[in-house]
């Protein structure tokens, strides 16, 4: 892949890849709340669009704006096209297609592809690409697909109601929960040591897992659930930067 270049100022590469971040984000954020009302109404009653703060057509208004912006920023740097694209479709298969609804391509297929281009672009931002770091956003992006499926136990009301296929849904809430966490987690935590990822920190890596697992496997409803999802979440941040 190419790299962009690299004569600005660390603020200015910053600042360019918070401008391509954004929209990222937003451009996700619209095509899924446009796409799952019904779900939310359910699941996240306090969003925007169920909550009654935005309307639909002001939701497809900002989508076709934030989508332009998205676009617009890979034409003016090149460089951004494959992971722009990548996320695109990605975006698209979650939310416009039956696909998306299926566990090991909502999470594993789309997740991974999402995670690859949120890296690539934050790394290609800053510094250029090496083996080494390709490797890294590589596995990196298999252990965000994978340990996805966290998020999947907390929802599974409104899942059920748009027909979802998630993995709890599937196997069922016990089931998947053992599943997650004595079979998904060990392979995550098998990528991460492929990827060269597991070595930099294993003390701090095992015990999050571990710590993640014990909250997995006790089923406590929804709400602990989601505390437990946001536990993942906030130990991820640090894992993929």
């Amino acid at each position: 892949m190419r790299t962009l270049p690299h004569k600005l100022s660390i603020f200015q590469n910053y600042l360019f890849l918070v401008l391509w971040l954004v929209p990222y984000v937003y451009f996700f954020n619209l095509s899924n709340q446009i796409t799952g009302i019904d779900e939310d109404f359910i699941n996240k009653p306090d969003r925007p669009i169920p909550s009654g703060k935005v309307t639909i057509a002001g939701a497809k208004l900002r989508w076709t704006l934030v989508f332009a912006v998205f676009l617009s920023i890979a034409v003016y740097e090149p460089a951004l096209w494959a992971e722009t694209v990548c996320w695109v479709l990605a975006v698209t298969l979650l939310c416009a297609t039956p696909f998306g609804n299926h566990w090991f391509v909502k999470n594993c297929v789309a997740m991974s592809t999402g995670t690859w281009a949120l890296l690539g672009v934050s790394w290609k931002a800053i510094a250029p690409l090496t083996p080494r770091s390709k490797g890294f956003i590589l596995f990196l992006s298999l252990w965000v697909g994978l340990m996805t499926h966290i998020q999947d136990l907390r929802d599974m009301k409104g899942d059920a109601a748009v027909g979802r296929q998630t993995l709890p849904l599937v196997f069922g809430s016990a089931r998947s929960r053992w599943i997650i966490t004595y079979l998904i987690m060990p392979v995550s935590l098998w990528v991460l040591w492929v990827g060269g990822i597991l070595s930099l920190a294993p003390v701090s890596l095992l015990a999050a897992h571990a710590f993640l697992g014990y909250r997995i496997i006790h089923d406590k409803g929804s709400f602990y659930d989601h505390k437990t999802y946001m536990v993942h979440f906030t130990l991820s941040v640090p894992s993929t930067c």
